[in-house]
């Protein structure tokens, strides 16, 4: 298509060229020829000349035409089949210009479905039986009990609101993070999966090396400088904290006119570590490149 619009502007390049030829030729001047004429080619010529020229552009560009593809199906409502490009973009292409706005389109996409209790794609519904614990439940699934209040809609999250006969939404967190200190990003990873990436707003980490492998130790509330667990009545209300398992690293949220820098870590924005929680569990790798 592009090919042909290049052709096409050099065809009335031709135009232009054999008109004023032809004027030169029966009045000894190109001056002679009409305003408007000379005027509508130009426009006709530098128009079509931009078009080709952006096109090729484009296709030099990895990426770029599945990108926009993406959005024009993402604006008709075809989600399926925007995915599809999106996620195209993000394995084959993920150095392209593209690639970042696809992985924050799909990212958002992704969470959205994961964090959605009526979206049940990777999700099942359990019944509380006789004998069952929160503890034992958030074990035996792979899940917290952050999770488990928010997508089975619990207002409560002690022992005293669970009752045999229940009905629970539980979600395996079966996630990875890969932390890049050098692109400063955060991003999480399901069993090869791209799920999402999340920027750091601040790193502070002073370790070298190429890549380190440790793991999710703990996840916290914190404020007024005490932590507490999730099941706490108040942690809802709380900054929420990755705790690592180098006990020294920590992913938390970064608050403008902080100056603690004793805090080593990785550091997001606060809207960010209210979602990332809800994402993870102990135990879940973390690896951390340079």
């Amino acid at each position: 298509m592009h090919l042909i619009k290049a052709i096409a502007a050099l065809g009335v390049i031709g135009v232009v060229l054999v008109t004023a030829y032809l004027m030169k030729e029966y009045t000894g001047s190109v001056r002679d020829m009409p305003g408007a004429l000379i005027a509508e080619q130009r426009a006709a010529e530098l128009a079509l000349k931009a078009k080709a020229e952006k096109g090729a552009l484009s296709n030099n560009e990895p990426g770029e035409k599945a990108f926009q593809r993406a959005r024009e199906l993402l604006a008709m409502e075809s989600m399926a089949e925007a995915e599809e490009k999106l996620k195209y973009i993000v394995s084959y292409y993920p150095a392209a210009e593209a690639a970042s706005e696809a992985r924050r389109i799909l990212g958002e996409i992704n969470v959205d479905r994961l964090l959605d209790p009526d979206w049940r794609e990777g999700k099942s519904e359990i019944t509380v039986q006789r004998g069952d614990t929160f503890t034992k439940i958030i074990r035996n699934n792979k899940t917290t009990m952050d999770s488990l209040v928010h997508l089975s809609k619990l207002m409560r999250a002690d022992h005293r609101s669970l009752h045999p006969g229940d009905k629970l939404t539980v979600m395996p967190l079966d996630m990875r993070l890969v932390i890049n200190i050098r692109l400063k990003t955060l991003t999480v990873w399901r069993q090869g999966e791209f799920i999402k990436e999340y920027p750091l707003v601040k790193v502070a980490y002073k370790r070298g090396g190429t890549v380190r492998h440790l793991s999710v130790g703990s996840i916290m509330g914190q404020a007024d400088g005490k932590v507490y667990p999730s099941h706490s009545e108040v942690y809802r209300n709380t900054s929420k904290v990755i705790f690592l398992s180098d006990k020294s690293l920590a992913i938390r949220a970064f608050f403008e006119g902080e100056q603690d820098d004793l805090q080593l870590g990785f550091f997001l924005s606060e809207a960010d570590m209210e979602e990332l929680p809800l994402l993870l569990r102990p135990g879940n790798d973390v690896e951390i490149r340079h």
